[in-house]
C-alpha cells in the first residue's frame, strides 16, 4: 500500500521556482518514495530520522511514518544548498512541521 505524502508550506513555497523539468522529476520521485519510503540514504547527527532521496542534481528529504503510512516531506532543493536552506527553516520555524 502507498504512502500519503505530505508536503509542508516550505516545500510548496520552494516549488515554485523550479523549472517545469524539476517539478515533473520531483513529482516522480515522490511516487517513488510513496511506494517504497525506505528509498534514498538515512541521515545523520541534527537529521536523525530523515532520509534523503536524490533526484537530478537535487534533494528530496523526507520521514516516513510507517504506523501511519504518511511521508512527510521537509525540503526539495538543489544539492548545493538544501540541508543549508532546510537548518535555516528548522531554526527560524514557529513550529516542527514534520511531527503533524
Amino acid at each position: 500500500m502507498a504512502y500519503q505524502v505530505k508536503i509542508t508550506s516550505f516545500v510548496n513555497n520552494v516549488g515554485k521556482t523550479f523549472s517545469p523539468e524539476v517539478k515533473k522529476a520531483a513529482k516522480e520521485a515522490l511516487s517513488e518514495i510513496s511506494q517504497n519510503p525506505n528509498l534514498g540514504k538515512e541521515l545523520q547527527a541534527d537529521l536523525k530520522g530523515f532520509r534523503s532521496y536524490r533526484f537530478m542534481r537535487y534533494r528530496i528529504i523526507f520521514k516516513a511514518d510507517a504506523k501511519k503510512k504518511i511521508i512527510t516531506v521537509l525540503a526539495i532543493g538543489h544539492r548545493r544548498d538544501i540541508y543549508e536552506n532546510l537548518g535555516n527553516h528548522l531554526l527560524t520555524s514557529p513550529r516542527d512541521e514534520s511531527k503533524s
